[in-house]
C-alpha cells in the first residue's frame, strides 16, 4: 500500500500496514463502528458497536470485536503484552473501505468475505459474511464491554439472557447480540490484557480486559453460504441483513458530488440532535462544535447539494445562540469563542447564495442581527474598539490550546483573521439586508477596511498575526484575510500568499507556526501535555487548505492554470492521508514525513477540501 493510504484496496498487508490503516462507518446518531484494516483494535475508541446513548453524544463501547475461527484457524488479530495473537491478518487477502469496509480472507480453498455496516439512524451494527468452499464448524466469539468510549477501563458486571440464536446483555445499558441461523452457546469468559498501541503513544490508558458471554457456531456446508451477526441497542429480532446492507449501499451511493468518495465520507458527520441536525466535529472523540460546524458546513452540505440538511444544521445552532454568541460546544452550550458567530453568518450567507431561499434567510435574520450587534458593543470577552476592529481576550480564537491552564499561543488583542471575518460579515449582512428589504445599521465595512491596514507588516511583507499588542509571528491566520475579496490590495494578498507558501505550506495543509520560529514544534506526539503544546505551534491543519486555495485564486485569477494548480495541491488529501480511505485527519506533523494525528476523520478537514475542490470546477 502507498505509505499515505491513497488506495481503497490493500492486498496481503503486513501487520504494521493493516494496523496503520483505519476505517469508520457511522449511523447518523453519533454512533459508529471503527477499527483497522487487519481487525486489530489499536485505540480504546475502536469497536464494532459504539452506540450513541444520548444522540449524538453519550457514546458507549459495547461490542469490541468478533473473533472468527474456521476449523481451528483464527481470523482475529489482537495485541497482548509481548505478542500479536492470534495472527488472523496473515489470512487477509484484500481490504476495501469504500463504500463499506470489506475484508476477504483465504484459508486453503475457503474464501470468507466480511462486510461491516450500520443501520442508518439506529444503534445497530451488522457484520455479514459470504463464504465459499468452506466446510466444518465456524465459531465466532463476541468480545464486549460496557463503558464510555473515551478510555479503557475495568470491566463492569455484565448479565445476559441467552436465547437460541443470540443473547441480551445488560450493564447499565442493554444491548443484543443476534445472528442469522447460528447457534448461540453461553459460556462466560474474561479475556485479559488487550493492548491499544495508539493510546500508549498518546500517553493514555491503553490496557483493558474484555468479556465474552459465549460464542456462536455454525456448520458450513461447502459451496456458497451467507449469514450475518448484529449488535444492537434496539429490542428487535435479527434484521433482514441482506436488505439492510443493500439499502445502506444505495443510500451511500446516492451521495454524489465532484468527489463521490469524499461526499460519502462527509455523510458521517451529519447527526441527529433532538428534532434537528448537527455536525460532529471529528471522529472518534469530538462532539458537535459551533466553530467547526460552521466552517465545515459549506463544503459538507452545500457543495454536495444537501440544502435541507444545511438548513436544519443552521437552525439547530441558531436556536442555541445566546446574546448573539454561538456555542462553541452545542451540547454543553459553552460560549467561549470569538469567531464561531462570524462563521455562522458566513455559513448562512453561503446557504442563501446556493439556495436563494429568502424565507429561511428571513428566519435567520434576527439571529444574524444579534451577532452583529453583540460585536458592536462592549463585552467581557470581545468588543469593537474605537477603530472599528474587534479586540478579544486570550484563547478565544481557533488557536485555543492550553497547557496547565495557560494559553499556548495566547493571541490576546486584535487578531488578523477575526477582523477579516468581521469585515466580511459586515459586507455580507449589508448585502443580505438590501436583498431582504431589512434595515442595516452597522459600522461601514469601508471604515473597517481602512483600519485593517494596521495589520500590514511592511518589513516582513505580510500581516501581523495580532496587533494591540503586536505579534509578528508567521502563522496561517493571515491566509484567511488574503482569501477575503476586497479587504486588501492585490500586492498585499500576494505578499501573504508568498510568505505562507514559503514557510507554512505542506502537502497536507498549513503549519500553524513558521519552522524558523524558536517556539516551533515539528512533531505532534507524546502525552496530552506535549500534544497540546504542539497543537498550534507548528502542527499542520488540513482545513486551512480551503482559504489557501481561495487566496491562490484571488491572487492568480480563476484561470484554468490556477485551478489546475489548486487541484494539484489538494490531491494528497483527496487521495488519502494515511488514516484510511476517504478519511482526512485532524492534523499532521509539521516536520517530514508529516504523519497524521488527532482525530482520524475531521469535519472541517473534509469540508474545506470539498469546498475548495468545488471552487476549482
Amino acid at each position: 500500500m502507498d505509505k499515505r493510504g491513497t488506495i481503497d484496496m490493500i492486498r496481503q498487508m503486513s501487520f504494521g500496514q493493516g494496523a496503520g490503516s483505519e476505517w469508520l462507518v457511522t449511523n447518523g446518531l453519533g454512533g459508529y463502528s471503527s477499527s483497522t484494516a487487519n481487525g486489530c483494535n489499536t485505540r480504546a475508541y475502536h469497536g464494532l458497536l459504539v452506540a450513541a446513548h444520548k444522540p449524538p453524544t453519550g457514546r458507549m463501547l459495547l461490542l469490541s470485536s468478533l473473533d472468527e475461527e474456521l476449523c481451528g484457524v483464527s481470523l482475529a488479530t489482537h495485541q497482548y503484552p509481548g505478542a500479536i495473537h492470534p495472527q488472523g491478518f496473515r489470512y487477509l487477502q484484500e481490504f476495501w473501505h469504500d463504500p463499506l469496509p470489506r475484508f476477504i480472507y483465504q484459508i486453503g480453498d475457503a474464501r470468507i468475505e466480511k462486510t461491516v455496516f450500520m443501520v442508518h439512524e439506529e444503534n445497530t451494527t451488522i457484520i455479514s459474511y459470504k463464504v465459499q468452499n468452506a466446510t466444518g464448524e465456524l465459531r465466532v466469539v463476541p468480545l464486549v464491554h460496557c463503558r464510555s468510549f473515551h478510555a479503557a477501563s475495568d470491566l463492569p458486571a455484565i448479565h445476559q439472557e441467552p436465547g437460541q440464536t443470540g443473547t441480551r446483555l445488560m450493564s447499565g445499558i442493554e444491548f443484543s447480540l443476534l445472528s442469522s441461523g447460528c447457534r448461540y452457546v453461553p459460556g462466560e469468559l474474561t479475556y485479559y490484557s488487550f493492548e491499544y498501541e495508539e493510546e500508549r503513544r498518546r500517553g493514555l490508558s491503553w490496557k483493558e480486559n474484555l468479556f465474552s458471554p459465549g460464542h456462536f457456531e455454525i456448520d458450513l456446508p461447502g459451496g456458497d453460504f451467507s449469514f450475518a451477526f448484529a449488535a444492537s441497542t434496539v429490542r428487535r429480532m435479527m434484521p433482514d441483513w441482506d436488505t439492510a446492507q443493500a439499502d445502506e449501499m444505495a443510500r451511500l451511493c446516492e451521495l454524489k458530488a465532484p468527489l463521490p468518495q469524499l461526499a460519502r465520507s462527509a455523510d458521517s458527520f451529519v447527526v441527529q440532535r433532538g428534532k434537528g441536525l448537527s455536525l460532529i466535529a471529528g471522529y472518534h472523540w469530538f462532539d458537535d462544535w459551533g466553530r467547526d460546524a460552521m466552517i465545515a458546513l459549506p463544503g459538507l452540505l452545500l457543495s454536495t447539494g444537501r440544502l435541507s440538511d444545511a438548513r436544519a444544521v443552521l437552525r439547530s445552532f441558531a436556536e442555541a445562540m445566546h446574546c448573539g454568541v454561538l456555542p462553541n460546544d452545542l451540547g454543553a452550550e459553552s460560549y467561549n469563542t470569538v469567531d464561531a458567530s462570524l462563521w455562522f453568518i458566513l455559513a448562512a450567507s453561503s446557504y442563501y447564495q446556493y439556495s436563494h431561499d429568502a424565507n429561511f434567510a428571513r428566519e435567520l435574520w434576527p439571529k444574524m442581527q444579534a451577532v452583529m450587534e453583540r460585536y458592536s458593543r462592549p463585552g467581557e470577552d470581545f468588543w469593537m474598539d474605537e477603530d472599528g476592529l474587534i479586540k478579544s481576550g486570550p484563547a478565544l480564537t481557533w488557536m485555543d490550546a492550553r497547557v496547565d491552564g495557560k494559553p499556548v499561543s495566547g493571541r490576546e488583542g486584535k487578531c488578523c483573521e477575526i477582523n477579516a471575518l468581521w469585515y466580511l460579515c459586515l459586507v455580507k449582512t449589508r448585502a443580505l439586508a438590501a436583498s431582504l428589504g431589512e434595515k442595516w445599521k452597522m459600522i461601514s465595512p469601508e471604515n473597517v477596511k481602512q483600519s485593517y491596514q494596521k495589520f500590514w507588516n511592511s518589513k516582513a511583507g505580510c500581516l501581523f498575526d495580532v496587533i494591540d499588542p503586536i505579534d509578528p509571528s508567521i502563522r496561517p491566520n493571515q491566509i484567511i484575510a488574503a482569501a477575503v475579496l476586497g479587504l486588501l490590495p492585490i500586492s498585499q494578498q500576494r505578499g501573504i500568499l508568498e510568505t505562507v507558501t514559503r514557510d507554512l505550506l505542506t502537502p497536507f495543509g498549513l503549519r500553524t507556526l513558521s519552522p524558523h520560529d524558536a517556539r516551533y514544534i515539528g512533531r505532534y506526539e507524546g502525552g496530552p501535555r506535549h500534544r497540546d503544546a504542539a497543537y498550534h505551534q507548528g502542527t499542520v491543519w488540513p482545513w486551512l487548505m480551503g482559504p489557501y486555495v481561495d487566496a491562490l485564486l484571488n491572487v492568480h485569477g480563476n484561470t484554468p492554470e490556477s485551478k489546475e494548480e489548486a487541484r494539484a495541491l489538494l490531491m494528497p488529501l483527496v487521495e488519502g492521508d494515511g488514516s484510511g480511505s476517504g478519511l482526512i485527519s485532524e492534523v499532521f506533523d509539521g516536520d517530514m514525513p508529516q504523519r497524521p494525528g488527532g482525530c482520524i476523520h475531521q469535519a472541517w478537514s473534509v469540508g474545506e477540501v470539498l469546498r475548495a475542490w468545488a471552487r476549482t470546477a
